[in-house]
C-alpha cells in the first residue's frame, strides 16, 4: 500500500512485547485490501474491454473509408481508353465516358509567345546586381508590351537579376520571366496559349534602356516566337472529316467524356477507342468481398475466442488480456448480425431503375461450396466470378445502382451505401460505439464511479491502518506500564 497519512513516523511494533506487530497489521490488512484488489481488477478489465471497443471503432472505420471510394462509378464500372499513337495523343475515359471509337487529327498545338533575349553576356547571372549589370547607379525602369496591355517595372541597382525575374513574374500582365544564365538566354513567356506581340521598351539614355539592352531584350539578339491556338479535327471513320475544334488554348480536349492530352501534331488520324474495363470492375468488386469478408471475420472472431488461460499472469501481454473480453457480448453481436444481414438481404432500390436487387443476380453469394453452412454462420461472402462478367457485361449501370445507389429523398440505397451508412452511425461522435466505450459511455461512466469508489476504499484502508497501528501501540504501551510496575514491586520486596 501507498504510504499511509494517517499514520506516524514512529510506531512501537513489537519493542515491549517482542512481537512482530507490523508483520501482523500487514496480514490484517491484506484481508481487509480484498474489496480494493476486487474494484481494481474490474476497472482494469474494463480498461482493456474499452482499448478492444476501440479498435473495433479502427476496424469499422477503416472499411468505412473504403466505401467511400468503392461506390465510386469510376470504381465499379472503370472505362479504359486507348490510343493507336500515344507520341500524338492519349486519352483517359471517365466513368461516364461513352462506349465507343472516334479518330483525331491534330493539325496544330496551343503555344505561347515568347520573347527570347539570346547570347547575353555570361557574367551576368541571377544574382548579380542591377547596378553591376548596367555599371551605373540609381532605379531602372522599363515597360512590357504585351498586345494592348503594358506594364512598368522597377528596380532599384542594389535589387538582383533574379528580384527582376520576381518582379516581372508578379506583374499584371500574365507573363512568366525566365534566365538560363549558364546559356545567356532571357525569356519573356505569354502565360496564354496565343499569338500576341510581346516587346521591352524604355526612354533612350535610360537605365532601363541599359538594362534591356544588356539583357538583349530589344536589339538584333532578341528574337519573338510566335504562339498559336490549338486545331484538331474529329471524324468516326478515320478518313472523313466531321467537325473542328478550333481555338484551343490548352492542349487538353474532352470528347465524349474522355479527356484528351495533345502531344504533337499528325499529318493523319489517331483512333482513339473507349471501352468498358471489365477485368478492373471484377478485381474492384472482389476487393470489396474480401474487405467485407476481412471486417466480419474480425467482428466473428471477437465473439467466439476464448480467454488465455495457459499462461502464468506475470507472462501475460495486453493483448492475451485482451482475449475473450468481448466474447458474445450483445453489443459486438448486434453490429455483427447488423452488418451480416445488410449483405444477405434484398435491398430497395425500385425508383433507380436497377434490373437487380440482390448480391445473388450478379454473382456474389454466403459461403463457399463445401463449407457453405459455416461460412453462411460466419457473414461470409463469395464471387461467382462468371456470372460477375455477365451481369456487367449486360447491364454495367445496373451493378453501381446495386452497390452505390443514395436515394435521400426516397430512402434507397445501394449495399455499399447501405453499410456505410450504418457504420457511420456506429462509429461516430456520440455513436453507438461511442456510447458504450467513450468517454461518457457506459464503459467511462463505470470506470469513473469505480475510481471513487477505490479512492474511498483506500481511504478507508488507510485508516483501519492506522487504527491497527493505534491498537499494538496502546498494547505496548499497555505492556510496558505492566513491566515497570512489576519492576517496581520487585524492587520494593527486594529491599526490605
Amino acid at each position: 500500500m501507498a504510504s499511509n497519512p494517517y499514520v506516524g513516523t514512529f510506531q512501537l511494533t513489537g519493542a515491549v512485547s517482542g512481537m512482530d506487530t507490523q508483520a501482523m497489521v500487514q496480514k490484517l490488512m491484506e484481508v481487509e485490501q480484498q474489496p480494493l484488489n476486487r474494484a481494481q481488477e474490474k476497472f482494469d478489465t474494463l480498461t482493456y474491454k474499452q482499448k478492444l471497443w476501440m479498435e473495433v471503432d479502427n476496424k469499422l472505420e477503416d472499411f468505412y473509408d473504403y466505401l467511400i471510394t468503392f461506390k465510386l462509378k469510376s470504381t465499379l464500372i472503370p472505362k479504359s481508353a486507348t490510343s493507336s499513337d500515344e507520341s500524338v495523343l492519349t486519352a483517359t475515359a471517365s466513368a461516364d465516358a461513352d462506349n465507343s471509337t472516334f479518330y483525331l487529327k491534330v493539325n496544330s498545338l496551343a503555344s505561347p509567345t515568347v520573347l527570347v533575349g539570346e547570347n547575353i553576356d555570361s557574367t551576368i547571372t541571377k544574382s548579380s546586381t542591377i547596378g553591376e549589370v548596367i555599371s551605373a547607379t540609381g532605379d531602372s525602369t522599363f515597360t512590357i508590351k504585351k498586345g494592348e496591355d503594358s506594364d512598368t517595372i522597377t528596380v532599384s541597382d542594389s535589387e538582383t537579376i533574379q528580384n527582376l525575374i520576381d518582379k516581372i513574374n508578379a506583374s499584371t500582365l500574365g507573363v512568366e520571366a525566365k534566365f538560363d544564365d549558364a546559356n545567356g538566354k532571357f525569356f519573356i513567356v505569354n502565360e496564354e496559349n496565343r499569338n500576341v506581340d510581346i516587346s521591352v521598351i524604355a526612354d533612350a539614355g535610360s537605365n532601363g534602356e541599359t538594362l534591356i539592352t544588356k539583357l538583349h531584350l530589344n536589339g538584333t539578339d532578341t528574337v519573338m516566337t510566335s504562339g498559336s491556338f490549338g486545331e484538331v479535327e474529329l471524324s468516326f471513320d478515320g478518313s472523313t472529316s466531321i467537325t473542328t475544334y478550333r481555338d484551343l488554348t490548352e492542349n487538353t480536349l474532352n470528347v465524349f467524356g474522355t479527356t484528351i492530352d495533345l502531344k504533337s501534331t499528325s499529318s493523319s488520324y489517331v483512333k482513339v477507342s473507349i471501352e468498358q474495363d471489365i477485368d478492373k470492375s471484377v478485381e474492384n468488386i472482389k476487393e470489396f468481398v474480401d474487405k467485407y469478408n476481412e471486417t466480419i471475420t474480425y467482428v466473428y472472431d471477437l465473439l467466439h475466442e476464448d480467454q488465455v488461460t495457459d499462461k502464468p499472469t506475470e507472462e501475460m501481454t495486453e493483448e492475451d488480456y485482451m482475449k475473450g473480453m468481448l466474447k458474445g457480448d450483445n453489443n459486438l453481436e448486434k453490429i455483427f448480425y447488423t452488418l451480416r444481414n445488410m449483405v444477405y438481404s434484398p435491398v430497395d432500390i425500385e425508383q433507380s431503375g436497377s434490373q437487380y436487387n440482390t448480391l445473388f443476380d450478379i454473382g456474389i453469394t454466403s459461403g463457399d461450396l463445401g463449407a457453405g453452412y459455416e461460412n453462411t454462420m460466419k457473414g461470409l461472402l463469395s464471387v461467382d466470378e462468371d456470372k460477375l462478367r455477365e451481369a456487367l457485361n449486360t447491364n454495367s449501370e445496373d451493378v453501381w445502382k446495386l452497390f452505390a445507389t443514395n436515394d435521400t429523398t426516397n430512402k434507397e440505397y445501394g449495399y455499399a451505401q447501405s453499410v456505410q451508412n450504418y457504420l457511420y452511425e456506429v462509429t461516430k461522435f456520440n455513436g453507438y460505439i461511442d456510447q458504450i466505450a467513450g468517454t461518457n459511455g457506459t464503459i467511462g461512466n463505470e470506470m469513473r464511479r469505480l475510481a471513487d469508489e477505490m479512492t474511498n476504499l483506500l481511504d478507508r484502508l488507510q485508516r483501519k491502518e492506522a487504527q491497527y497501528y493505534a491498537q499494538f501501540s496502546a498494547m505496548e504501551q499497555a505492556i510496558q506500564q505492566l513491566n515497570a510496575q512489576g519492576m517496581y514491586i520487585q524492587n520494593a520486596f527486594s529491599n526490605q
